[in-house]
This record gives C-alpha cells, sequence and structure tokens, in this order.
C-alpha cells in the first residue's frame, strides 16, 4: 500500500476509535444523575449530552464527509443551518414566555376565521 494510503487508514481508525470512546461517554453520561449531584443546574446533563453529541458529529462530518477540506462556502452554509435550526428549537420557547405573539387573526382556507378577534367594546349597541 501506498504511504498516502496508509495515512488515510490511520485517521480513519483514530476517528473509529475517538466515536467508540464518545460513545462511551455517552452511555456513562446516561447513568449519572445530574439532577442529584446539581440540582440547582437541571439544564447540566442536557448540556453534557450535547456536547458529546456534537464532538461525536464533528468528527463524523470532518472526516468521513471530507468537510474539513471544504472551502470557507461551506462552513457559511453549515453555520446559516444552525442558526435557523437554532431559531426552530428556540421558537416555542419563546411562544411560551410571550416573547412571540401569535397572530391575532388567522384566516382558514375556506375564508372561515380560526381565531375570532375579541370587540370588548361595544360601539354603542349598533353591530
Amino acid at each position: 500500500m501506498s504511504n498516502d494510503m496508509n495515512h488515510h487508514i490511520k485517521v480513519y481508525r483514530n476517528v473509529f476509535i475517538g466515536l467508540l470512546i464518545f460513545t462511551g461517554f455517552t452511555v456513562g453520561a446516561s447513568y449519572i444523575k445530574f439532577e442529584e449531584i446539581f440540582p440547582s443546574l437541571l439544564w447540566l446533563g442536557l448540556v453534557v449530552g450535547l456536547l458529546i453529541a456534537f464532538v461525536k458529529a464533528y468528527l463524523v462530518a470532518a472526516h468521513f464527509m471530507h468537510l474539513n477540506d471544504e472551502k470557507s462556502f461551506i462552513y457559511l452554509t453549515l453555520g446559516m443551518t444552525v442558526a435557523f435550526f437554532l431559531v426552530l428549537f428556540f421558537m416555542p420557547t419563546l411562544w411560551h414566555n410571550d416573547l412571540m405573539k401569535s397572530p391575532e387573526h388567522i384566516p382558514i382556507q375556506n375564508g372561515e376565521v380560526y381565531k375570532e378577534l375579541e370587540h370588548s367594546h361595544d360601539h354603542g349597541g349598533h353591530y
């Protein structure tokens, strides 16, 4: 085998070993009761799981999908994808906290109104 082929095999083997190690970290982290260890930091378990998943996704994308050799345009595209994902991910949270409001008048396809507007004032008896 050529020296270049041996280099690629070594890289793929190291990435595979890294994925095995981080899969072990994922399994180990699933058994840790973060809410009992850090009661005031309930989100810590989620952050740890997402960080492990991010590292594994990076290893796969950078080496197996050869994204580490791409030009800067691919990073711009991936960055926009992450930004839109975060917006979509946090949108329900913003709605739940009333930071975003749904429209008051939502028409349906056949002309009916899904949500009627409230008429709190009575126009002096005239409609």
